[in-house]
């Protein structure tokens, strides 16, 4: 059913399942293997498209499982009408956490990730959704961009000093540096803490620029 691209029959087999055999069919089709037979990404995410119209509740997790496990043997772009089409099933703020979750951490450049996130109906004019979004995923890309979302906040020092707090709670060094760029960049009180990041006055200005801000995020 898979390598005939047969969607249909393959939905109605497994819902037609009792109980133990369909929760196994579900781990089998969370598995990159499963899927070897199809020619490309596009006839995955027809698969997907079609369960998720079928259940959207049941099928959701097992079809980001399986897209995230197919991504680490034969990488995907992404970019595909049909993955478009997939993501339009993706209605509830809870399936777009669910999504973000699995498929951000696999976009290498701010680039992807911000298309990747424009194309999510329930981040559409969400400003505070997304940066909140953003601070969670745990990537250099996102980082990127969540500091460039806080560019809207910069009258806002409240706002900036609580997510550069939350940061240093966090511990780790990416988030230590972020929180030290938030700090300088958006001329903050000094924050809680000392930091072994200095930035000069002059690099500043760069960090709009995604290579600069990573040369500095990675100190």
């Amino acid at each position: 059913m898979v390598a005939r691209g047969d969607a249909e029959t393959l939905c109605r087999t497994v819902t037609s399942l009792r109980a133990a055999e369909y929760r196994t069919a579900c781990s089998m089709m969370r598995e990159a293997e499963f899927w070897e037979p199809l020619p490309d990404e596009d006839a995955f995410w027809k698969f997907a498209r079609h369960f998720l119209q079928h259940d959207n509740k049941a099928f959701l997790g097992t079809f980001l499982r399986a897209a995230a496990r197919i991504h680490l043997h034969r990488p995907m772009a992404f970019r595909s009408q049909a993955f478009d089409d997939f993501l339009a099933q993706c209605l509830t703020p809870i399936d777009c956490r669910k999504t973000i979750e699995a498929i951000a951490p696999l976009m290498v450049s701010p680039e992807s990730l911000a298309a990747f996130l424009a194309r999510l109906k329930p981040l559409d004019g969400n400003h505070a959704l997304l940066v909140n979004i953003l601070f969670h995923i745990n990537t250099d890309a996102a980082r990127f961009l969540f500091f460039n979302e806080l560019k809207q906040h910069e009258d806002d020092a409240a706002t900036l000093r609580r997510y550069a707090v939350e940061l240093i709670r966090r511990g780790d060094r990416r988030s230590l540096n972020l929180a030290r760029i938030i700090e300088c960049y958006f001329a903050l009180n000094p924050l809680p803490g000392t930091f072994a990041l200095q930035i000069p006055e002059y690099q500043l200005s760069r960090l709009d620029r995604y290579d600069a801000f990573f040369k500095i995020l990675a100190q």
